[in-house]
């Protein structure tokens, strides 16, 4: 019994851990400035929680949007031939081939829309 109520609450306490996550993650990114020499610990330290959190919400993607969302992503990639990749915390859009970026962006979905934007004015041509 007891073990069953503690699982009823799992999501509950999950997403107040990451609410917390989320804060804190604010408060140091406001602590911190772009010439700041960081020692490596810390830098570790940031870049392993962004991995972990990351990781979280990949996973809670495709699971809470089904095998639909891996169908698409598995479509997509044989449709467009750029790719997106993420790098130092940003999301980057790259031709077929090469090496040259055609778009950093914040988030994921913006460079989705790169990508959407770029096959409008392929069919465009």
């Amino acid at each position: 019994m007891i073990q069953e109520d503690y699982n009823k609450h799992e999501g509950k306490m999950a997403k107040h851990d990451a609410m917390e996550c989320a804060d804190d993650a604010k408060a140091v990114a406001d602590m911190i400035e772009k010439t700041d020499d960081l020692p490596e610990w810390l830098e570790a330290k940031i870049t392993l929680a962004a991995e972990y959190m990351n990781t979280a919400k990949d996973w809670l993607t495709y699971n809470k949007a089904g095998d639909s969302m891996l169908a698409m992503k598995t479509q997509l990639k044989s449709l467009v031939p750029e790719r997106i990749e993420k790098v130092d915390g940003k999301w980057v859009v790259y031709p077929s081939k090469g090496k040259k970026p055609l778009g950093t962006h914040e988030d994921y979905e913006a460079a989705l829309k790169q990508l959407a934007a770029i096959e409008i004015n392929k069919g465009k041509k």
